[in-house]
């Protein structure tokens, strides 16, 4: 190729990066913001410096029938992230078990505990089950790892008669794509408190699997809260709803109980 040919070609490259820089653009629809700005918001929405919360969960199997859970749940905002522990309460056979999510890099990670044993276990997998539910661990983290998505807001759209922006999420990072399980989700966040108040999980073929769905969305001290949330997976004939008994904003638990070694000490 002569050096002529090399500049055309150069100067061909060039003018075609820019030609879908402009088309990515274009694409975004009219007066909206980007995905990554939504999801922002939605991460930097308030949710208290300390919480705790009774969590009645059902669950719901086609073939098995109906289970309940009793949950507490108790979460402190450290300097860099929050830590949250989750402990069954109730039925008996379950008592005790376990979970700790904590986002701060200070120590990040997930971690299980079970009384029977005695053993705190480190979780590899952000896609595990969170406590048997439909939920995944990945689900129940207050602020969503943004780098690791691609994000891309898709329209306008109403739930409830309130007005969403309608957001779709995809995991950048192929050992996350098969630890989740999803390709593509689609979620709709509330544009007036920044809220995700349902989502919509693909599988590589575009086939939804699981949805979510948030209801009885109300403030609390100052602090827009789900009181009833459900996932509802499609493939497995299983579904989970969780409902909010009892809130207390004010509660901010000792910071030893978020380190893996004393979360499960009541």
């Amino acid at each position: 190729m002569t050096r002529r040919e090399l500049l055309r070609a150069a100067l061909a490259a060039g003018l075609g990066q820019r030609m879908l820089g402009r088309a990515a653009l274009a694409a975004l629809p009219a007066g909206l913001p980007p995905g990554l700005e939504v999801m922002r918001r939605v991460n930097d929405r308030p949710r208290g410096k300390g919480c705790r919360m009774r969590l009645e969960m059902s669950l719901r199997d086609a073939k098995r029938g109906e289970f309940r859970k009793s949950i507490d749940m108790v979460r402190r905002q450290f300097p860099t992230g929050y830590r949250t522990a989750y402990d069954i309460l109730a039925p008996d056979h379950e008592k005790g078990i376990g979970l700790l999510l904590s986002e701060d890099p200070a120590q990040r990670g997930m971690w299980m505990y079970f009384p029977a044993s005695r053993q705190v276990i480190h979780v590899a997998s952000r896609g595990l089950s969170a406590l048997a539910s439909d939920f995944s661990c990945e689900d129940l983290l207050v602020s969503l790892p943004l780098a690791e998505y691609d994000f891309r807001t898709l329209g306008r759209d109403r739930v409830g008669g309130l007005s969403c922006l309608r957001v779709e999420m995809r995991p950048n990072i192929e050992r996350l794509r098969l630890e989740l399980g999803f390709a593509r989700a689609i979620g709709w966040v509330r544009e007036d408190i920044w809220l995700i108040v349902r989502a919509d999980y693909e599988d590589e073929k575009g086939q939804v699997f699981k949805s979510f769905a948030a209801a009885d969305v109300e403030p609390v001290d100052g602090i827009w809260t789900v009181k009833r949330f459900a996932m509802d997976n499609r493939r497995a004939r299983h579904a989970t709803e969780v409902r909010v008994a009892e809130v207390d904003y004010s509660a901010l638990t000792a910071e030893d109980r978020f380190s893996p070694e004393r979360f499960h000490e009541q």
